[in-house]
């Protein structure tokens, strides 16, 4: 006779925006970690009256399989006809040479982001008359690849042709759900082995079938980019204003460096990391698996 085991499977939240370390990155300062919380997921092993239920925690870190650029450019001029014709021009010679670089047109998309108008002021003695000046047209180029250092060649080719806004790249894998049933195939091994040692320490049974619930999450380069600026300031400086010849003082401060860097999820509590030392940036994948089994009271 089979032995069926039910599980209710839940798959609470796969997250979908990636990112490499493009400028958008600026746009934010926090970091959101997986398990930051006081209330975060613990890996556990409880009992509530007849109910044996055990945590697990299984982390992957892999290699992504291919990475979608987004470049944004743009041009002014005071017609749109003589604004689009110079954008086009450069574009055309940038998707030339990456023809040449073999990228198949099929992987080059140009989008037409927007058209506006653009004013300025025309400035006579004490007066300041706004005009309009032309036109500005925004298109950004999307280019998927394969290859990461084909990624840094593009980006330096684009600025031959006054293309420097990086605004992101995407990371993706082939194979979401193989890499789910892995993690998940990890964990039940984990859920097994804790639940054998139970019992056996404790001389207990399991009775029925177990149920489950499970938290399947992906994390994207994007999450994982923290902010710091490392740098020492001198004390603070008073500067008199001498009021008898009208002398007013600037002060100036130096730039401090800002950098960021790649800070993966914490890895303390989980109960297996897969690829652990990778230190190739790429894709995060968590998965908690909790399984609860009925225990023979009777005996």
């Amino acid at each position: 006779m089979k032995n069926y085991v039910s599980f209710l499977l839940v798959l609470l939240s796969i997250t979908t925006q990636s990112q490499i370390s493009g400028n958008r990155i600026y746009e934010s300062n926090s970091t959101s970690h997986y398990g930051s919380s006081k209330n975060s997921f613990k890996n556990t092993i409880s009992i509530n009256d007849n109910l044996l239920t055990v945590s697990i925690k299984v982390l992957l870190n892999n290699k992504a399989d291919s990475f979608t650029l987004v470049l944004g450019t743009n041009e002014e001029a005071e017609t749109v006809s003589e604004c689009n014709t110079i954008l086009n021009k450069r574009i055309n010679g940038f998707t030339h040479d990456l023809h040449n670089m073999n990228i198949k047109k099929e992987d080059i998309y140009v989008d037409f982001i927007s058209q506006t108008k653009v004013y300025d002021y025309n400035i006579a003695a004490t007066k300041a008359n706004e005009y309009q000046k032309g036109y500005e047209i925004k298109k950004n180029i999307i280019i998927s690849s394969r290859n990461l250092a084909e990624i840094e060649r593009i980006i330096t080719l684009a600025s031959k042709y006054a293309i420097y806004d990086v605004i992101k790249v995407d990371y993706y894998n082939d194979d979401i759900m193989d890499i789910h049933s892995n993690l998940f195939e990890e964990a039940m091994k984990i859920a097994k082995h804790k639940k054998d040692l139970y019992i056996k320490t404790f001389k207990k049974k399991i009775i029925g079938t177990p149920n489950a619930s499970e938290d399947f999450l992906i994390f994207f380069p994007q999450s994982q980019y923290k902010k710091y600026q490392a740098f020492e300031s001198a004390e603070i400086e008073t500067y008199y204003r001498n009021l008898s010849q009208n002398q007013n003082f600037i002060k100036k401060l130096a730039r401090k460096n800002t950098t960021f860097f790649y800070d993966g999820i914490d890895t303390h509590d989980f109960d297996k990391v897969i690829n652990m030392a990778k230190s190739e940036v790429g894709i995060q994948y968590a998965l908690t698996l909790t399984v609860s089994y009925k225990i023979d009271t009777s005996i």
